[in-house]
């Protein structure tokens, strides 16, 4: 097919196969150019199994993107697996995300750490202390619309924390899988 374009075995000057063959790549390096255009900024509601968040997701290269996020978070879920009690809090967290294309859909694979202030009671005394939650997912992305993207995705995080209540400490230290549903608002 490039050979008939470029009108290889006819009587074509070389002057007309180079304007075709320079027409050729053009058009190849247009089409390229424009299939996936560099995301912007996004709005991001996270949603996960004890986790709601709000933050902000910037591309750092073509297939890399960073995000801040302010969350609160719940421990609740431990407590039926026999991992620990249920602590509330507030926080941030950042996470790097690895996407497949660089428009931001297909598979992803994300890394985040998030840090917040939680408050527990053990025997009906209060105590607060710093729950962290280092987590890794892997999912697929896609556009909702034109200005909406979701990711879906699955993985683990670690759950910790180390709190002193009067009754004695109040700590866990577990692993537990991860859901998650982010919301990217362009």
């Amino acid at each position: 097919m490039l050979g008939i374009v470029l009108g290889v075995g006819a009587r074509v000057t070389w002057f007309q196969r180079a304007r075709r063959a320079a027409t050729v790549l053009a058009l190849c390096a247009a089409s390229v150019a424009h299939a996936e255009p560099p995301r912007g900024p996004q709005l991001q509601i996270d949603l996960g199994a004890g986790v709601v968040g709000v933050g902000l997701e910037a591309q750092v290269s073509d297939h890399l993107a960073w995000q801040m996020e302010a969350i609160g978070t719940t421990t609740l879920y431990l407590k039926y697996v026999g991992g620990g009690t249920n602590t509330l809090g507030y926080g941030a967290g950042t996470r790097l995300t690895w996407l497949q294309k660089r428009d931001g859909t297909g598979l992803y694979v994300a890394g985040a750490l998030r840090f917040v202030r939680g408050r527990g009671e053990r025997d009906g005394d209060p105590g607060h202390g710093l729950v962290w939650l280092p987590a890794v997912t892997l999912g697929q992305a896609f556009h909702a619309t034109k200005t909406v993207d979701l990711r879906f995705g699955f993985g683990a995080q670690w759950i910790h924390y180390d709190m002193r209540t009067k009754s004695g400490p109040l700590t866990a230290d577990v692993p537990f899988i991860m859901v998650e549903l982010l919301v990217g608002i362009r």
